[in-house]
């Protein structure tokens, strides 16, 4: 495979990456800013908690028309309305962004707050049905800056590339991925 070919196939990663991440945690975020307010029905018993609403064993899942555009799962999910704060724990977000394709998130723990600031922490690993694997501990988004980014190693996978570093970095107004230091590749062709 000639350099360009593989210069070529990696940006092309890298573009595809960058999509899913951003795709996923603006997706996490608008659920949770839109859905938290239409929670009232589905209260359980307050779990010994200072939260102001406690839901266990989350399933939602959005459509548009007749076709599934992804679905949220978390064994709890909290919010506190005067810090204008949501918890998640064990959460798994799959997307349906067509053609066939799935991209599933799944990490420990998720916070969103206010409405400008998401984070996912806590084995966070994304994967999708054409053989993408992104894995880090944590990755925050700023809506403010349109960015996506983490200060942990990050692995990033897909048969026949592996990237390893240390911070990431997805600016999604310029849509570009960083991966800030300790940049390790490997190319298999």
């Amino acid at each position: 495979m000639g350099r360009h070919t593989q210069e070529v196939q990696l940006k092309r990663s890298k573009l595809t990456i960058l999509i899913f991440m951003g795709l996923i945690i603006s997706t996490i975020g608008g659920y949770l800013l839109i859905h938290r307010q239409g929670s009232q029905q589905k209260l359980i018993p307050k779990i010994e908690t200072k939260a102001d609403i406690s839901l266990e064993e989350i399933h939602y899942v959005e459509t548009k028309g007749k076709k599934k555009e992804w679905e949220l799962k978390a064994k709890v999910a909290q919010h506190f309305i005067h810090e204008d704060l949501t918890l998640l724990k064990d959460l798994m977000v799959t997307f349906y962004p067509g053609e066939g394709r799935i991209v599933t998130m799944k990490g420990e723990k998720g916070s969103i707050k206010g409405k400008k600031e998401i984070e996912v922490r806590g084995n966070v690993v994304i994967t999708s049905s054409d053989g993408y694997r992104v894995v880090t501990n944590s990755l925050h988004y700023d809506e403010t800056r349109r960015q996506i980014y983490t200060s942990d190693p990050v692995l990033i996978e897909r048969k026949g590339m592996r990237v390893k570093g240390i911070g990431l970095l997805v600016d999604l107004k310029k849509g570009r991925l960083y991966i800030q230091k300790k940049v390790d590749t490997v190319i298999e062709g």
